[in-house]
């Protein structure tokens, strides 16, 4: 019997007589982590040690992580040496996992040679009842992100399990083990319309019906409890009626033998744009191109999205006007992909456009180092063509939900397109259309939370401290979530207006919840890195604002903003000004441009800034501005004040 190594759930080691093992935490992270990547790159990998330090315990000090390292390594090798088993093997330079010495979950999760469709099913539904490392207490930033994406990869392979055990499904236990599998889905994606119609199915098959209310009712509770700003429940109701008479009816659910989820009226498009543009030479813009076209294939068999030709995507990459070529064949989704390369280490950027509002609903990189790209430019293709069917499915079942009033729909894309632009005529202009939006539909979320951002903006422009803005930016953010809970925007508008109104805390924890609702949503990562600023935390504030730049490199106006206002708080000021450089409209930044020239000993500049910002509110006064906008700790609010003094405020 050999030492046996569980991750779902506890992470533990259980001994041949069945008792758990003392080992180190750390040692069985590194376990779990390195034959991971055995079981996808290939086993016999050596992993550098400085690289394993990194990734347990998330350090800029090297010295200070590789001493951690050689302590941990220190007693793994005694308790190997106690335990008669090597599990991990050290050099000099770096550690490889023996797969050999021990048995495990995770092989169960990766081995499926000679299963049936059901029987597969049924292995991993088993595994997969508790979270992969759910009990791990000590994690890293690194470790964290790593254990939320081995956590959707085995959400895929369940979800991809099911789609192929679905038709085969016979027998009463057959049903109950798609019943059991579609449920641990429902636990991590409530708002999956095919998952839905799967227990609703089951559920009606076994005369069980009022279960599967229950059981949605209670989902949605959930949501509306993780955070506490008294939901409009009759606004929800209504604007649940308003939806449902607005959108053709849904075609009934499919029988479960059947196992096709069919989607009432046309597929959304979507174009996959290959690299354009670069200079790369050699074989790598052809093997990228590849890799688009293998992905294209990939999603061509799928019965959610409709995917354009790859014939068609490169005459659309190519021509000088792509949004009118766009529209004309309605597209829906782009995604956008450029060759980039930093510190020579090539990779292949991708992000995922709605082309309806030019929002960014997902990004990513991929490494393109020559090895790893030949060798595993499919299974990088296969995670990229899974991944935008997930965010397209998720994306469509949102934008269904609003999208049954045409006008008003039309009245906010108006409305989106003038708040962005930071200036006081546009945004009153904004305020109008999404009004507009709310008088063809009382409840429409996109909506009531745009209205939200005007008055916030509004109030930010102003500087003059009017609480009645806020006052009426708080209203709108909490009519959005309430018409729709799953609505990331909502809770955006609400973090920002209870940042001004000086509760940074609730700020953090609405921003936060936003950024889980919708982890690609570049605008709601901005707000959190603004907002972290205000709470005294500029260094995480730079982070965050940069993956939102990222997800959006043709940034908006604020995104600049914050990233100033970071580095200001930061003593960065030369690096505030070069943000601030890029900016189309830099006349909402002139304070900050003013307090950064003077803190650099620039009176000149500091007094030019100063008169420009004095031209458009001659009554600015600083100590009022300061009395109003929040930060969490003083030395931020003195470090404005002695910045706009020198700068002759």
């Amino acid at each position: 019997m050999k030492l046996r190594l569980e991750s779902f759930g506890e992470l533990r080691l259980i001994d041949p007589a069945g008792r758990p093992a003392a080992f180190p935490e750390k040692g069985l992270l590194a376990i779990c982590y390195l034959l991971d990547r055995d079981l996808q790159d290939g086993a016999g990998s050596e992993y550098p040690r400085s690289a394993l330090a990194r990734f347990l315990w998330d350090s800029h000090d090297n010295s200070d992580i590789m001493a951690n390292l050689r302590k941990t390594i220190s007693r793994i090798q005694a308790r190997q040496t106690e335990l008669g088993a090597e599990l991990l093997a050290f050099t000099a330079t770096g550690v490889r996992v023996r797969p050999d010495a021990f048995s495990g979950d995770l092989f169960e999760l990766a081995n499926s040679k000679g299963e049936g469709a059901v029987e597969r099913l049924r292995r991993l539904v088993a595994t997969l009842r508790q979270d992969f490392l759910a009990g791990l207490a000590d994690q890293s930033a690194s470790t964290r992100q790593w254990i939320a994406g081995q956590r959707d990869r085995h959400m895929a392979f369940l979800v991809d399990a099911l789609k192929i055990a679905l038709p085969m499904a016979q027998s009463r236990e057959d049903v109950s083990l798609i019943k059991e599998a579609a449920l641990r889905i429902f636990r991590e994606a409530p708002d999956d319309e095919n998952i839905r119609r799967i227990l609703l199915d089951a559920y009606e098959s076994e005369g069980e019906l009022e279960k599967a209310r229950r059981l949605f009712e209670t989902s949605r509770h959930q949501l509306e409890s993780a955070f506490d700003i008294g939901l409009d429940m009759q606004a929800l109701r209504e604007v649940r009626k308003i939806f449902a008479g607005g959108q053709p009816s849904q075609s009934a659910a499919v029988p479960l033998s059947d196992g096709v989820a069919r989607v009432p009226g046309p597929l959304p498009r979507l174009v996959l744009l290959p690299p354009a543009g670069t200079d790369a030479a050699g074989a790598l813009p052809m093997l990228s191109e590849a890799l688009i076209e293998d992905v294209t294939i990939g999603l061509c068999a799928l019965n959610t999205v409709s995917v354009v030709a790859p014939h068609t995507a490169a005459r659309i990459a190519q021509d000088t006007d792509k949004a009118q070529l766009i529209l004309r064949h309605s597209i829906s989704y782009v995604l956008d992909t450029r060759l980039t390369d930093r510190a020579g280490s090539p990779a292949l950027f991708v992000q995922l456009v709605y082309a309806g509002s030019d929002e960014v609903i997902w990004a990513e990189r991929f490494s393109l180092e020559k090895y790893e790209l030949i060798s595993h430019r499919r299974d990088i293709a296969r995670q990229i063509a899974r991944e935008l069917a997930g965010q397209v499915r998720r994306h469509e079942t949102m934008r269904d939900s609003f999208e049954g009033n045409s006008a008003a729909y039309h009245s906010y894309l108006l409305g989106l397109r003038d708040v962005k632009r930071l200036a006081l005529p546009d945004v009153r202009r904004s305020r109008k259309a999404f009004r507009e939006a709310l008088q063809h539909s009382a409840h429409f979320a996109p909506a009531l939370s745009g209205l939200s951002r005007t008055f916030l903006v509004e109030w930010l422009l102003t500087a003059r401290g009017d609480s009645e803005l806020l006052g009426l930016a708080e209203d709108y953010a909490n009519r959005a979530i309430a018409a729709d809970p799953s609505f990331a925007a909502g809770f955006r508008e609400l973090g920002v207006a209870k940042l001004y109104l000086g509760d940074i805390d609730e700020s953090v924890l609405a921003l936060k919840l936003a950024e889980e609702l919708s982890p690609h949503y570049a605008d709601g990562i901005a707000s959190y890195a603004d907002t972290l600023v205000h709470a005294s935390r500029p260094a995480d504030a730079l982070a965050k604002i940069e993956r939102a730049i990222s997800l959006n490199p043709l940034s908006p106006t604020d995104y600049l903003w914050t990233a100033a206002g970071a580095n200001f708080a930061l003593g960065h000021y030369a690096e505030a000004l070069d943000q601030i450089a890029l900016m189309d409209d830099r006349t909402p930044a002139d304070r900050l441009s003013a307090a950064c020239w003077a803190m650099l000993g620039h009176t000149k500049n500091a007094r030019l800034y100063m008169r420009k910002v004095r031209e458009i509110y001659p009554d600015f006064d600083v100590d009022k501005w300061l009395s109003v906008v929040p930060f969490k700790e003083q030395w931020q609010k003195e470090q404005y004040r002695e910045a706009l003094r020198r700068a002759g405020f």
